[in-house]
């Protein structure tokens, strides 16, 4: 009897909340409370034609109309949210909620283990002993804020993994990432609603590299020096999850945003400068550093050492590239994901030379996701 009146009070918190919001919303529209910039908020009911139906615009229309015309839709979808989180619910669609308003995507250890594990270290090994390449693999969010996740969240053990890196490749290969950020997970070093890490996370990828690599430290930034060029940001795992957590910003280095470079995308197009601000209005705001979507892109810079770095990356190296670029006179970025070419033939053309360094520079993750 004890047990049923248990489940009956956790089933009747979040019953009651949305009554109560139910009640809400009828009284707004009866017209007994008032609801503000009405004219403004509701959008114009679709007009129909059969060709609208046929394609499918119709009905997405529709569906825009009605959740604007219900009062309050934003708070609807937060108490929906809270009731299922109150009744155990950590996984939404792929995506963990965290602790401290923070979303995770789901890296389950069955994902990653067996192949992408095997084949994964073939290609670094491959790596460090054709090309000298070093190894600069940059964990996930869900390894460096373990202390965020949910106590049951299945979370692929990282750091036994780039252990295996190390072992595989030796230690002066390896450049240790991992050490670095887990000794600054106090800090805001990544996004919060998007699978990557922001500039102050990279620049503390930047030290590790230059501590590993003997290159001095070009940048002593102060995590406040920095330019906010977008004040409200919603990434990719809030718009997977459908969960609504407070919205964050996109910073740049201010240094950074004034060098004088040249990048050229795909050995067509030349554009001036590290940042892209139409990315800024786009639905991909992380563009804003490199671009997104390109295959292979050319840095050149005004430094006066005649030195090449040929980098393998993903998304997660366009944050790290702007500040180690600067050691180098050339910098080339391949995205094996991207590229549609031959992949090994690009490395073997750029990636070989007296003056030419190598780096490999990927989350875990999508390191691993190559080889599932």
């Amino acid at each position: 009897m004890e047990e049923k009146r248990n489940d009956l009070f956790t089933l009747g918190i979040p019953a009651a909340i949305l009554l109560a919001f139910v009640i809400m919303d009828v009284f707004f529209r009866v017209g007994l409370f008032t609801r503000h910039n009405v004219a403004e908020q509701d959008s114009a009911k679709p007009e129909y034609s059969l060709e609208k139906v046929l394609n499918g615009q119709y009905f997405e229309e529709y569906e825009a109309f009605l959740q604007d015309q219900f009062y309050n839709a934003d708070r609807w979808a937060s108490i929906v949210q809270f009731s299922e989180t109150i009744l155990g619910r950590r996984e939404f669609n792929g995506v963990y909620l965290g602790k401290k308003q923070t979303l995770f995507a789901c890296h389950r250890a069955e994902d990653y283990e067996g192949e992408p594990v095997e084949g994964s270290l073939r290609f670094l090994e491959k790596m460090t002993k054709e090309y000298n390449a070093k190894i600069m693999l940059i964990p996930t969010a869900d390894e460096i804020w373990r202390n965020r996740l949910s106590f049951y969240a299945d979370a692929f053990d990282q750091k036994a993994y780039l252990e295996e890196v190390k072992k595989q490749v030796g230690e002066e290969r390896y450049v240790d990432v991992l050490g670095k950020l887990s000794a600054k997970r106090e800090d805001p070093i990544y996004y919060r609603t998007e699978q990557a890490w922001n500039n102050l996370g990279a620049y503390y990828g930047y030290q590790a590299w230059c501590e590993h690599s003997g290159e001095k430290l070009l940048y002593q930034y102060d995590p406040a020096d920095q330019e906010i060029v977008l004040q409200r940001f919603a990434g990719s795992l809030m718009e997977m999850s459908g969960l609504r957590v407070p919205e964050e910003k996109i910073s740049a280095f201010r240094d950074l945003m004034e060098k004088d470079v040249t990048v050229t995308y795909g050995g067509k197009e030349d554009l001036k400068g590290y940042y892209r601000a139409e990315y800024l209005d786009s639905d991909h705001p992380l563009g804003y550093i490199l671009g997104d979507g390109f295959g292979v892109l050319k840095i050149t810079t005004q430094n006066q050492l005649q030195k090449t770095l040929f980098v393998i990356g993903d998304s997660y190296a366009n944050a790290g590239i702007p500040l180690i670029a600067e050691h180098y006179r050339t910098v080339w970025l391949v995205d094996p994901k991207q590229y549609q070419g031959d992949f090994w033939g690009l490395v073997k053309c750029y990636g070989r030379g007296d003056n030419v360094d190598v780096l490999v520079l990927e989350s875990v993750t999508g390191l691993l996701e190559q080889y599932q």
